[in-house]
């Protein structure tokens, strides 16, 4: 699939979210001719709410990332929580006097499934891929599987047997809730992991997710304590809350995106609200001055004139630059990072770091041993410098046990330096002869970087 194509399903996807509103909000009022109810009410609003949002996001995201996991998890729970209330209403006409439609109760089965699938997706595996659309590592997979193995128990226990009085419905409906409960517990640990070893503009980013994990982690452990101990408590607020748990996704991902730079879309939805601004403020302009003149003109005259039209053009013409640029600044007020210093600091922090990472040995030698391993998906690497004692690594990567599978040596021209070692792979692939060549040139390249770094003394680089 090309960026361009998958950019327009994401929008066709949200358009779609769009007209779902006005549908199914007639079709789940015309069979009584009567409003819902007020919890019916809310739990629809805030449905429709959450699914325009995810959708919305989802396809901001699409429209930078074209093949970004996050943006389709997001961009289908829109869509799959937007159909749900169609075919939802859908069920309420056919069943509904002088109506009648086919199908009417397997099409509410299947907007069961549909809700069931917009809503807890996110709330599980959108948590374990957030924010770079990837789990952590293979050892997260059985977190992921959870989620969609909850979603099916439950969906299967609940076709069974609606009622819940089914032995072997309400055993699958009890284990699908645990695995989901489990994966979102799993979602939450992973934001925390990601936190802990991101740098300072990455943890402002995951701080929102993580806070909102947070709550909806909360929410679903609530639900079932208060279950097990009351159940008549919360059944008639139970699928708002998890509803309010679903609206929370989005919004911390659109903080994320609007204050900290997620996914690098802030610039988009910059423009975006500054253009929409506006065109309504021009339009409301245009409209006003030329009534307004139109009017004159017949009191003066007593015709119109074209010579409004001409006035009020060359009037928005000439404001056009100052109102965009003050709805630039306002924006950029609004939703820019407050903390100028920080970043820039940051930034200097980083640029920093790169150069020492260079001329600085040991870390340039830490450095090649943590990406190869990385890279190579090693389950252990070491680097040995000349001179280390009794042969023992100078620095080492993952789980270094001795049992090297690849070494290469670190060359400077005609001097060699050391080598590095890798382990074996973890999914047991062996290293192909282009790896091996690959690896030897950037071993090169750092044992050239360390070959300079011992010809200079720390007080050549201090300024006098």
């Amino acid at each position: 699939m090309t960026a361009q194509r998958a950019r327009s399903i994401a929008w066709a996807c949200f358009g779609l979210t769009l007209v779902f509103i006005p549908l199914s909000t007639w079709m789940l009022t015309r069979p009584l001719r009567t409003p819902l109810s007020p919890q019916d009410a809310w739990s629809v609003v805030g449905s429709f709410v959450g699914a325009v949002a995810f959708s919305c996001v989802g396809a901001l995201i699409l429209s930078r990332h074209p093949r970004h996991a996050i943006g389709w998890t997001f961009t289908l729970s829109g869509l799959l929580t937007g159909a749900s209330l169609v075919f939802v209403g859908y069920g309420e006409l056919s069943d509904a006097p002088g109506w009648h439609l086919p199908a009417g109760q397997t099409v509410s089965q299947v907007a069961y499934v549909l809700l069931q699938t917009g809503v807890f997706l996110p709330l599980t595996l959108g948590l374990l891929l957030f924010p770079d659309g990837r789990l952590l590592s293979r050892r997260w997979w059985p977190a992921a599987a959870a989620a969609v193995l909850g979603l099916v128990l439950r969906l299967g226990g609940d076709t069974m047997d609606p009622s819940g009085k089914d032995s072997i419905a309400d055993g699958l409906d009890t284990a699908g809730v645990f695995l989901t409960v489990g994966s979102a517990i799993a979602g939450l640990a992973a934001l925390a992991l990601r936190w802990r070893r991101a740098g300072s503009i990455l943890r402002q980013q995951l701080k929102w997710m993580t806070a909102a994990a947070t709550l909806v982690v909360l929410g679903f452990v609530g639900d079932i304590a208060i279950n097990a101990w009351n159940p008549t408590l919360i059944r008639p607020v139970e699928f708002l809350v998890f509803i309010l748990a679903y609206l929370l996704i989005p919004i911390a991902a659109g903080a994320s995106i609007l204050r900290y730079g997620l996914y690098e879309i802030d610039f988009i939805i910059n423009r975006a609200i500054v253009y929409v601004a506006l065109t309504a403020i021009v339009a409301g302009i245009y409209a006003g001055f030329t009534a307004t003149l139109q009017k004159v003109f017949v009191a003066s005259t007593g015709q119109s004139s074209d010579a409004a039209i001409v006035i009020t053009v060359a009037l928005i013409a000439t404001l056009f630059t100052p109102a965009r640029n003050a709805l630039q600044r306002l924006v950029d007020t609004r939703f820019k990072d407050a903390k100028g210093l920080e970043k820039v600091l940051t930034s200097l922090e980083t640029d920093v770091g790169a150069v020492v990472d260079v001329i600085y040995g040991p870390r340039l030698a830490e450095r090649l041993v943590r990406s190869a391993q990385e890279g190579a998906g090693a389950t252990g690497a070491a680097v040995f410098l000349d001179g280390a004692a009794d042969g023992a690594p100078s620095y080492t990567a993952g789980d270094w046990t001795g049992d090297a599978e690849l070494v290469v040596p670190l060359r400077a021209g005609d001097q060699e330096l050391g080598k590095i070692a890798l382990t074996a792979r973890r999914h047991g692939a062996p290293y192909t002869e282009r790896e091996k060549e690959r690896l030897q040139r950037a071993a090169d390249t750092v044992a050239f970087g360390l070959s300079l770094g011992r010809e200079r003394q720390p007080s050549d680089f201090l300024v006098s």
